[in-house]
């Protein structure tokens, strides 16, 4: 950490010793006082209520594994987008996406999302108001009109569903209120690269306490946060709208209706990417396997843009490749339908659906020269249909029941062009010529060209049902007994076709060439996935529980396998077997709020995608050759120090490594159980201050936020170009909130973000073998600065 990360680290916790003193000479006053209403007069924790458990429930009494964050926290925190969890969340790291506009790359306990096509459905849920989202493209949902995040940690298969084996993510907006008077935000921020953002939503009753609507608009944009070292100028520039109109209906007591519909269109430049290119050979962690010595270092008229090894942590988010503009178009609705069939039995219908349409190309190898581009396009679309019962009877049993359906499917189309500048020369006979050992090369860049190159169409469609319960018994007023179940059915389907390349002096990505052939193939699925639960509360304020749940991954078909055998060759679900145990407390009249958990998790059956021989020809194939182990603890720490002050911050500890691990990743069958696994720092931490005071005619407000993830790697063959080290960053904000006239108040704020200019890698793409040409990283922004002003009404 520099001079002045180490400077502000100083200031935080000179702040919180501070505050020591002024919380135990508050509390000793708070104790006398017994004051029933603390958390309303600002002297302790607010009471958080979540539906982890599809019912709403105040967090501490979950016996669950969840972080949750309120709006006004996020705003505060000036958390934009789900990857501003970063730090938030103990085992979680997030980052955005290299290969699409809108995609978030989320680790929780171990289990990571990789690859964004849809057919690789992640191990982590998220949701949006309830329904499932069933691919990655375009989930990096907006902060500003979100009323709640919960971040699930482990297994939630029985609620809420498949592919969940990490966790869920729920994000519930806000929404209108009938029996409440006009509400809403304004907000525009100036800042870095520039930063040009309008953010705004409105809540109206039509009619008093029976229809309310609410409109919601953000708009975001800037110039690029990278320095492109060729042309001087910046990359990734961003241009996202998001439209939301919503409405609830409560035409009777027991009857609650809400609907909503979004529009999202990204126009946003793909982030570019950092070639790591290198005239080093590099040895891998696997006995053999050698990577580096890359193909344009070798050629005469490309290895200008080739760097040692020892060089690559220069420069971290200088780029020389322009990408292109991306085009993303996303609608949703929701419905659901909340019915109180009597005072203790409620019944909901969830309804969701959403179409998602996006069209890029990009530049996959990294360098000025645009040496292999690719014009793809990916059409998806999902219905989902969820109806449960849940009970809330004063009696001993209760329960939350009932049946989910989804189908979805999505076609993906990619043309790749390749410049032949990084093919080796080749004889008559189609062998590489050598000098002294050493494949030569002599075509320039920009003469001659692959087009076509392995084009393919992906169509994949996926049906799933289930039926589920969870069922909790109180065997003493202290001790309750929970029971569920899921039972998962699947259904998959996919067509492939393939077509061969096509010679040309010109690079084209929309000539199609020869096709290869074509392909269908169906597979099925079930699943059972168990929990039981026992919790028990040794006070209203101390409760400590175990328990053991299952998780399921799907199985599914390879959407991109360049060939025809391993298309419809379908891989099997993967399974995780869990088990936690976790202690929640409050104490100090709820000013202090600590929960922890520790878990020991198995996954099982693990999709990996290795090489597999088929005749005589090696071909990629998703397989279950993997066996894995994830166990750590957890600890989350919310504290109230004095009045209008609040300091939370969480640390999590993460042992996660192969069990079992035997293929082929590129240079022959290994054991291959020695690597580590991707994105899974073992100590992940942070902590956030807020203080609200009284300033002459309106309140001011400091935030200063502190969040450190440990080494990771992003490579699957652990290449050292792909390990992100140990980073720290700091976040710093100040607020000045004004009243204007009756309710409405105006706020001028300032921030800074990652003070220290700490710049990583976020991601790190490998061709895994010795002279393979794409080889690059995607950088992360550094420095950001900037300014709002709001105003509440």
């Amino acid at each position: 950490m520099n001079r002045l990360a180490f400077s502000s680290a100083i200031a935080i916790a000179t702040a919180l010793v501070g505050a020591q003193m002024s919380w135990a000479q508050e509390a000793q006053q708070a104790d006398v006082d017994s004051a029933p209403n603390q958390a309303q007069a600002g002297q302790g924790l607010a009471e958080i209520i979540v539906t982890a458990q599809k019912r709403a429930e105040p967090l501490q009494s979950v016996p669950v594994s969840v972080s949750a964050f309120s709006n006004d926290t996020l705003q505060k925190a000036r958390v934009d987008g789900l990857t501003g969890l970063r730090g938030l969340v103990p085992g979680m790291t997030v980052t955005r996406s290299g290969a699409a506009v809108d995609v978030p790359q989320i680790s929780l306990r171990g289990i990571s999302i990789q690859d964004v096509l849809p057919s690789v459905e992640p191990g982590i849920g998220i949701t949006l108001d309830g329904i499932p989202i069933a691919f990655q493209r375009g989930s990096l949902i907006d902060a500003f009109d979100v009323q709640r995040v919960e971040v699930l940690r482990g297994p939630q298969g029985v609620l809420n569903g498949k592919n969940t084996t990490g966790g869920s993510i729920n994000v519930v907006r806000q929404r209108p209120d009938p029996s409440a008077d006009t509400t809403g935000k304004v907000r525009f921020t100036i800042g870095s690269f520039g930063q040009n953002d309008y953010e705004g939503y409105i809540m109206a009753p039509v009619v008093k306490d029976v229809l309310a609507v609410k409109a919601a608009v953000s708009v975001r944009k800037d110039n690029g946060q990278f320095r492109n070292i060729v042309t001087g100028g910046r990359e990734g520039d961003r241009d996202i709208r998001q439209y939301t109109l919503a409405a609830v209906a409560t035409p009777t007591d027991r009857l609650n209706i809400y609907v909503s519909f979004d529009r999202l269109e990204n126009d946003s430049v793909i982030p570019p990417y950092v070639p790591t290119a290198v005239p080093d050979f590099i040895a891998y962690p696997i006995p053999g396997y050698l990577g580096g010595f890359n193909s344009t270092c070798i050629n005469p008229a490309t290895q200008s843009i080739c760097r040692p090894l020892s060089e690559l942590d220069k420069g971290r988010n200088e780029v020389e490749t322009t990408q292109l503009p991306a085009s993303l178009r996303l609608t949703a609705g929701t419905g659901e339908i909340s019915y109180d069939l009597t005072d203790e039995v409620q019944f909901t219908s969830l309804t969701g659906y959403r179409e998602f349409h996006e069209r890029q190309t990009s530049d996959f190898d990294a360098t000025r020269f645009a040496l292999f581009r690719d014009k793809a396009s990916v059409d998806a679309k999902q219905f989902s249909q969820e109806a449960r019962f849940a009970t809330s009877f004063s009696g001993p049993f209760n329960i939350v029941a009932g049946a989910f359906y989804m189908n979805y499917s999505y076609i993906e189309r990619q043309n790749p062009s390749l410049d032949m500048a990084v093919l080796p020369d080749t004889d008559a006979n189609g062998n590489v010529i050598l000098t002294n050992g050493l494949p030569t090369f002599s075509t320039p860049p920009g003469v001659a060209f692959l087009n076509s190159l392995n084009r393919y169409r992906t169509h994949q469609t996926n049906k799933t049902f289930a039926l589920f319960f969870q069922a909790d018994y109180d065997i003493t007023d202290r001790l309750r007994l929970t029971v569920g179940g899921r039972q998962t059915w699947d259904k998959k389907t996919t067509d492939y076709s393939l077509w061969a390349p096509v010679f040309s002096t010109v690079r084209d990505n929309d000539v199609v060439g020869p096709l290869v052939g074509q392909v269908t193939g169906r597979a099925k699925f079930k699943k059972f996935t168990p929990k039981v639960n026992l919790q028990y509360k040794f006070t209203p304020d101390i409760l400590a529980y175990a328990q053991y749940s299952k998780g399921y991954n799907t199985g599914g078909f390879n959407g991109r396998p360049g060939n025809l055998v391993t298309a419809v060759q379908a891989y099997q679900p993967e399974t995780m077997e869990a088990y936690e145990v976790g202690l929640k407390t409050e104490f100090l009249n709820n000013r202090v709020r600590l929960n922890l958990s520790a878990f020991h998790n198995t996954l099982d059956d693990k999709q990996e995608n290795v090489l597999q021989v088929v005749g005589t020809t090696n071909v990629t194939s998703t397989l279950n050759v993997a066996k894995a182990q994830y166990k750590g603890f957890e600890v989350e720490l919310a504290v109230a120090p004095m009045r209008g002050w609040t300091i939370t911050g969480s640390a999590g500890y993460l042992d996660a490594k192969y069990k079992d691990f035997v293929g082929n990743l590129g240079q022959g069958i290994a054991d291959l159980s020695s690597l580590r696994l991707r994105r899974v720092p073992k100590w992940t931490a942070g902590a956030i201050s807020d203080y609200s005071f009284a300033a002459g005619p309106g309140t001011a407000g400091v935030n200063a936020a502190i969040f450190h993830t440990g080494r990771y790697e992003t490579d699957v063959l652990n290449d050292p170009r792909g390990a992100i080290p140990a980073v720290t960053k700091i976040d710093l904000g100040a607020r000045y909130e004004l009243p204007v006239a009756g309710n409405t108040t105006v706020e001028l704020a300032a921030f800074v973000k990652n003070v220290t200019n700490n710049t990583t890698y976020d991601g790190y793409t490998s061709g895994e073998a010795v002279g393979t040409f794409i080889e690059f990283a995607n950088p992360s922004p550094g420095r950001q600065w900037g300014a709002s002003l709001t105003a509440r009404f």
